[in-house]
C-alpha cells in the first residue's frame, strides 16, 4: 500500500525548513520543491513509482533533477529510462513515542545547542573542539523531522549516536510533537532499529546527472 501523501509532504516541509527553502507544492501527482542549488536544482517526491513519476521523468531534460519515491531501488530503477541514475536505498521511518532521556555522553565530549535556518542543531565536539557528531531536528506543526544526523570517524560505536538522538528528542518534545520521521541510510537503520524507530517504506532517489 502506497504512503499517504500527506505524510510525505511533512517530511518534506521538515526537509526544506531545515536548509531555508521554500515548502514544497503539490504539483502533477506528487511534491516538488525548487532547491536551486547547482548541484540539485528541484526535486520530485512520489509515493510510488506509477504513472505520475512516470510522466514527470518524461518532462524533465535539464540535469541535477531529482526524482524520489517511496519504492525499493529496483523498482524505480524499472520505472524511468536508463539515462536516469538510481542512489543507494535509504528508509523512511517513524517514532510515535518520546524517545528515552538523553544519557550522559562519554568522558570528553560535549554538546552545544544552534539554529541553522528553522532546525535546531546539536553539535557534540571532543576534547580538541572537533566535531565528532551532529543532527538537526525540526518541528513543524505536530511533526519532528529529524536530518543530517552523522557520527564522525573515529568517533563512532561510542554511543554518541544515541545519545545525540535522545537529546534531539528532548528538543522535539518541547513543541509537543506526536510524530516523528526521518530517512536513514542503509548504515543508520540499524541504529534507528534500535531505538525504537519503525521502517515506513523504503525511499529511493534518482537523478538526472550531468552528462
Amino acid at each position: 500500500m502506497a504512503l499517504d501523501l500527506r505524510l510525505l509532504e511533512r517530511w518534506l516541509t521538515g526537509w526544506s525548513l531545515a536548509r531555508g527553502l521554500p515548502p514544497p507544492r503539490h504539483h502533477g501527482g506528487g511534491l516538488v520543491v525548487d532547491v536551486g542549488w547547482p548541484d540539485q536544482l528541484r526535486r520530485h517526491v512520489f509515493v510510488d513509482a506509477g504513472c505520475a513519476l512516470r510522466e514527470c521523468a518524461a518532462q524533465i531534460h535539464a540535469p541535477c533533477v531529482y526524482l524520489k519515491a517511496a519504492v525499493d531501488p529496483d523498482r524505480l530503477r524499472l520505472a524511468l529510462p536508463a539515462h536516469w541514475q538510481i542512489e543507494a536505498a535509504r528508509y523512511l521511518m517513524a517514532h510515535r513515542t518520546a524517545m528515552r532521556a538523553p544519557g550522559a555522553l562519554p568522558a570528553g565530549y560535549q554538546a552545544s545547542i544552534g539554529k541553522e535556518h528553522g532546525a535546531c542543531v546539536i553539535r557534540v565536539v571532543d576534547a580538541a573542539g572537533q566535531t565528532a557528531a551532529i543532527g538537526r531536528v525540526v518541528v513543524h506543526g505536530t511533526t519532528a523531522v529529524f536530518d543530517r544526523i552523522e557520527t564522525f570517524a573515529p568517533h563512532q560505536r561510542q554511543g554518541l549516536g544515541s545519545a545525540l538522538m535522545a537529546a534531539l528528542d528532548a528538543l522535539a518534545q518541547q513543541g509537543g510533537v506526536s510524530e516523528r520521521l526521518l530517512v536513514a541510510t542503509e548504515a543508520g537503520r540499524s541504529l534507528y532499529l534500535a531505538l525504537g524507530w519503525r521502517v515506513l517504506a523504503p525511499y529511493s532517489t534518482a537523478v538526472l546527472a550531468t552528462r
